[in-house]
């Protein structure tokens, strides 16, 4: 992991327009509110403080530069530059940057994930499965008894034993971990466990920050628990039944011709779509049951027409 930067080391206030995309539009106005108000607002260091996590790419390091204090020791130094440019005394204030012995420990918060335009359920399906991921393991999903953690789950997988995953989970200091319910024997679990992130990512969440892994974790989801349980078995079951990647960790043809004919005709790409399609394979389907396409519709009721009159 890159090393996060010192406050010395971030741009001047000066600079933050550069950093702030045309489309953050509140987080332009404001910056110019800050300079125009000439600090008289009490919430100025927190406005400061908001503007350097804007100024942050929000996938990767916006959530790195609150959790450890970096975006409130920026807003001291960006205060004291913006003081200093408009004449304006400290009137005896300390305005110096806080030390690391006067942090304080960041609360347990959540922030809904950022993905990227280009990821999508599609994408991550039509993916390479990486030859050195680990071929079975088992998918878990635990919370924890901190009122913080109401109604969030985590999804995960190990290729070890789920409790000695819980172990290390207990690290980040918010109690032992509370086991929801788990599956044991799934085929390419890390790629199962990305295709229910996916197909869940209306409800995905991360955990701002972790103070013992100094760093976001990203894979909690404010989502029902069944709902969870009946996608994660989806999958796990489509992945079994219907080993759609080869070894090369491709799809195989098959599948890729599936989930294109799905695109073409507008059909919603999810676990329950996969082992619809897998049951059609195996006979115990019907594809029209299955296809909303009204050209097919219209040549199976002719077909169905066909077969009365002969009769």
């Amino acid at each position: 992991m890159t090393p996060t930067p010192t406050v010395d080391q971030l741009p001047s206030f000066m600079d933050t327009a550069s950093y702030l995309a045309n489309d953050r539009f509140q987080s332009l106005q404001r910056a110019k509110g800050v300079w125009e108000s000439r600090l008289a607002a009490t919430s100025t260091l927190q406005d400061l403080a908001t503007i350097a996590e804007d100024c942050c790419c929000a996938r990767h390091h916006r959530n790195r530069i609150w959790g450890s204090g970096l975006a409130q020791e920026l807003a001291l130094r960006w205060q004291n530059e913006i003081r200093n440019a408009l004449g304006l005394t400290t009137h005896g204030r300390n305005l110096s940057v806080k030390t690391e012995d006067t942090k304080t420990s960041v609360p347990i918060t959540f922030a809904k994930h950022q993905v990227l335009k280009e990821e999508t359920l599609l994408s991550k399906l039509q993916s390479f499965v990486e030859p050195r991921a680990c071929k079975t393991g088992s998918l878990y999903f635990y919370t924890h008894a901190d009122d913080a953690f109401g109604g969030m789950i985590k999804i995960g997988y190990t290729s070890r034993t789920i409790d000695s995953r819980l172990h290390e989970w207990a690290e980040c200091g918010n109690g032992y971990p509370k086991l929801l319910d788990s599956l044991s024997g799934v085929r390419h679990p890390e790629r199962v466990e990305l295709l229910i992130h996916f197909e869940l990512v209306e409800w995905w969440y991360a955990q701002r920050w972790c103070e013992h892994h100094r760093k976001a974790h990203i894979e909690w989801f404010k989502v029902d628990l069944d709902r969870v349980r009946t996608v994660a078995r989806l999958w796990c079951q489509w992945m079994q039944d219907a080993n759609p990647y080869d070894r090369r960790g491709r799809l195989t043809a098959l599948w890729a011709g599936h989930i294109e004919f799905l695109v073409q005709h507008d059909n919603p790409i999810t676990a329950k779509a996969m082992v619809q399609i897998q049951k059609i394979e195996e006979g115990s389907d019907e594809v029209y049951e299955f296809i909303d396409d009204k050209v097919l519709r219209k040549k199976q009721d002719a077909v169905v027409k066909e077969e009365v009159e002969e009769e």
